[in-house]
């Protein structure tokens, strides 16, 4: 099992460049991910959370000291100006003049202090400026034993919250109770449990020596099956634990159960976090059947508007400080005016804070089926539909096959070396494994041929899926 806190990567620079260009994301993320006590966070796949929230904190605290500064000349500066005998319109046109210097001055500040720092080649994610209250640095603590953590509490309907696109994927039933056959005899199949199947393909998985290669057992659990187990809750009160004891994630491999699944997660990260494909392998035992299912999901790279740092010059220049000066001037007014509720509001926010913590407490009270549940990360907002690279398309289905062919491989031989027929497995591995059809163009979407224990795919019946498919997307056959 793989835990532990993620490298960095590209992914993680560009969603700390989005803290100081974006004013929405650096709230989000301090109100749903740093500051929510009552949730599971969702683990965010090929992003190091850590110095994001420690960027996104230090981004607001820049907005705030503007803001208070922008608050001073109006409340302040402007009464104090006309009580000198200024005109109301000379009053306000030095206001905005003096807004305009500061909008200007704290834009400079982010362009070549902040973001220049986050630049390609220059990032250092440890640089990041630590929380200055206690309370957030236990919470940014907190956050750092959660990613390594080894149990996902989720929201809704799919387990796999934070991974992105689902994609189709494959399972089958086999009778391992059928020996296979030895020239004119049929051999009697060798007892085995779930964990040394389990095992063999782990081993072979990582055999392949694929540093992108990820693998790790976790434990999945609805947000709303948790309130009376304290091996996920200890506290009602307070966000689920994201760590179980290694024996207590063994026991569900063997013995799941309609409420607690485990799985093991394949996730192959690659292109600096921007492609991250993750597989979930489960098997199980019912009677004399083998149940093997796999679930595929992939995380696109992130959006265009979180690679606009990579446009920035590192050094000021003319162009530069024309396109800041142009800013400023362009939202003088609006933050002005807007600057006075930023302040109440953040001034207001413990109080607000501890009313919406009292108000959760008696919801939890009320309700015993409260949701403790993750309903996203701020990796998969941030994803995009489309590759931004041709190659990041093929090599998504580099690592499908890769590492399904590796599964497979492994599954098959230790069924063999069991004793177990696995001729109709053999025939559906050539299934599974050629289920995917490549159509021109970069958007995400699903490929899928034939899924499933009972299916076919003829080269005539591709033929026709793959021209059907083209057909309906105007491409030529």
């Amino acid at each position: 099992m793989t835990t532990g806190r993620p490298r960095s990567t590209e992914t993680t620079r560009y969603l700390c460049a989005a803290a100081y260009l974006h004013r929405r994301f650096a709230d989000d993320v301090i109100t749903k991910v740093l500051e929510e006590e009552h949730r599971a966070v969702a683990p965010s796949y090929g992003v190091d959370i850590v110095p994001v929230v420690r960027h996104c904190l230090t981004a607001q605290r820049r907005r705030l000291t503007r803001d208070a500064v922008l608050t001073g000349l109006l409340l302040v500066g402007g009464p104090l100006l006309l009580l000198a005998g200024g005109s109301l319109p000379g009053v306000g046109l030095r206001l905005a003049v003096l807004a305009w210097a500061v909008i200007f001055v704290e834009s400079c500040i982010n362009r070549y202090e902040a973001l220049v720092r986050l630049l390609r080649n220059r990032f250092n994610p440890d640089a990041a400026q630590p929380p200055l209250s206690r309370r957030q640095a236990r919470l940014v603590r907190e956050l750092e034993r959660n990613e390594a953590g080894n149990v996902t509490v989720y929201s809704g309907f799919s387990p796999f919250v934070g991974c992105g696109l689902a994609e189709d994927g494959w399972s089958f039933a086999l009778n391992v109770g059928k020996g296979r056959r030895d020239l004119h005899d049929v051999r009697e199949p060798i007892p085995f449990e779930v964990e040394e199947l389990h095992d063999e393909v782990v081993s072979a998985l990582r055999a392949l020596g694929m540093d992108q290669l990820r693998i790790e057992d976790r434990l999945y659990v609805n947000g709303q099956d948790i309130r009376d187990d304290r091996r996920f809750l200890p506290n009602p009160f307070a966000r689920p634990g994201a760590w179980a004891d290694p024996a207590v994630v063994r026991h569900y491999l063997r013995f799941p159960t309609q409420r607690v699944r485990h799985y093991t997660c394949l996730q192959v990260v690659d292109w600096q976090g921007e492609l991250v494909l993750s597989i979930f392998f489960r098997c199980t035992k019912a009677g004399g059947n083998l149940f093997v299912e796999a679930s595929r999901f992939l995380l696109p790279p992130l959006h265009d508007r979180y690679h606009k740092v990579d446009n920035l010059r590192a050094t000021p220049d003319v162009a530069g400080a024309a396109e800041l000066a142009l800013q400023a001037t362009v939202g003088t007014v609006p933050v002005l005016l807007l600057a006075p509720f930023h302040v109440v509001g953040r001034l207001l926010s413990r109080l607000t804070g501890w009313f919406n913590r009292l108000s959760m407490r008696r919801a939890i009270r009320a309700n015993p089926s409260f949701d403790y549940g993750a309903t996203t990360s701020i990796r998969q907002t941030g994803m995009s539909p489309r590759y931004r690279r041709y190659f990041q398309r093929l090599d998504r289905e580099m690592y499908v096959k890769i590492v399904e062919q590796r599964l497979l491989d492994a599954i098959i031989q230790f069924l063999d070396e069991h004793d177990v027929d696995v001729s109709d497995l053999v025939e559906r591995q050539t299934t599974i494994l050629n289920n995917g059809v490549m159509l021109s163009g970069g958007s995400i979407q699903a490929e899928s041929l034939a899924v499933g224990a009972g299916a076919r795919a003829k080269a005539s019946q591709a033929a026709k899926t793959v021209k059907a498919a083209a057909t309906s997307a105007g491409a030529k056959p």
